[in-house]
């Protein structure tokens, strides 16, 4: 079985950060969601991986992840030469996988949890797809699966009216029998070629389709809040140790975990968590920061940061952590002095 990961999406949602960065790249307690995909399909025996990019994320992508052998993976890259939705992303891959099964998950989500569960049914039911779903509140937002005994019987894009709360969320297992419903496809409403079309097609040519029920959280990262949720889950599920730092000991720096904290980061006179990241090279002086993500060389003094997220080399200076906590979204390379009225962001 091959593995296929969706990395092509413009991330517009998480502007100003994917000016800069792929949202595949965005950090989740330490490390680029893309690494914590490609480990769950390593986990799952996946050797073969292959990631679809647009033309401009592409060198920024490979320059991170190389040929995969830190994970014991070998990574091979496809280029989408159009944004036309999930099953042209998928198509755009054929050339990759060929005839092989293959797992298809998007780049932009995190799924918590033991996925072996879910390729079992794949392998034992003889299905032409197995589909992972998941209960939600709000199922309009989300590709939703009508389910009968063991089987998916509808699906439906966003929903206005929807049958049921069982969202698709970002996982899928098929055979070699999607390729030709891909081909069959024709653009939806929103000029797109939509990956439920595609299963419906299946099922209309009497293919099985099976799934899983996931017990375990998921998290679509292409929203501020979204990714904060990933970040907070993440910290819990997998807590990084402070082991070695020049500030470890000191008096004047209160550490209140989970944090993730690199150890070429400095910190003074401050208190960092819970839920709080730091980034390499970063200096954080006079400041209390929580659930927020601090990336990399960022100086950070005299203010109070909440559930925030701030981006490579910003300078942001407040008036003292006494004013309470405030919320930020910043860019690469914004500087904001709020002391001296200073306000430059990208």
């Amino acid at each position: 079985m091959k593995g296929l990961i969706l990395c092509a999406g413009k991330g517009t949602r998480l502007q100003p950060f994917t000016y800069t960065r792929p949202k595949c790249l965005v950090p989740i307690n330490g490390e680029p969601i893309l690494v914590l995909i490609i480990k769950k399909m390593a986990g799952l025996g996946v050797e073969h991986i292959g990631i679809v990019v647009n033309e401009a994320t592409f060198d920024t992508i490979r320059a991170v992840i190389g040929r995969g052998e830190q994970w014991g993976v070998t990574v091979t890259y496809i280029r989408q030469t159009s944004a036309l939705g999930i099953a042209d992303a998928v198509k755009s891959g054929y050339s990759f996988i060929q005839e092989e099964p293959f797992l298809l998950m998007l780049g932009d989500n995190l799924i918590q949890g033991d996925l072996l569960p879910f390729v079992n049914v794949f392998q034992t039911e003889a299905a032409a797809a197995t589909i992972l779903l998941a209960p939600v509140a709000d199922p309009s937002q989300y590709g939703i699966a009508t389910i009968e005994g063991d089987q998916i019987v509808q699906l439906e894009e966003k929903p206005k009216q929807p049958a049921s709360n069982l969202a698709i969320v970002g996982a899928y297992l098929f055979q070699d029998a999607i390729w030709d419903a891909i081909d069959q496809l024709v653009p939806s409403a929103r000029g797109e070629y939509e990956i439920t079309d595609a299963l419906q097609a299946m099922m209309n040519q009497g293919g099985r389709l099976t799934y899983h029920i996931l017990t375990d959280p998921f998290f679509d990262v292409g929203t501020f809040n979204g990714w904060l949720e990933a970040n907070r889950y993440q910290m819990n599920a997998a807590p990084a140790p402070v082991t070695s730092a020049e500030w470890l000991g000191r008096t004047d720096v209160r550490i209140i975990p989970p944090v993730y904290i690199h150890p070429s980061a400095k910190i003074y006179q401050s208190v960092i968590g819970p839920y709080a990241c730091i980034g390499s090279g970063s200096v954080i002086n006079h400041c209390k920061i929580e659930n927020s993500i601090i990336m990399d060389q960022v100086k950070l003094s005299h203010l109070h940061a909440a559930d925030s997220i701030i981006g490579d080399r910003v300078y942001l200076s407040g008036t003292g952590v006494q004013k309470g906590a405030g919320q930020y979204f910043l860019g690469d390379q914004s500087v904001i002095d709020l002391k001296n009225n200073d306000l430059r962001t990208w």
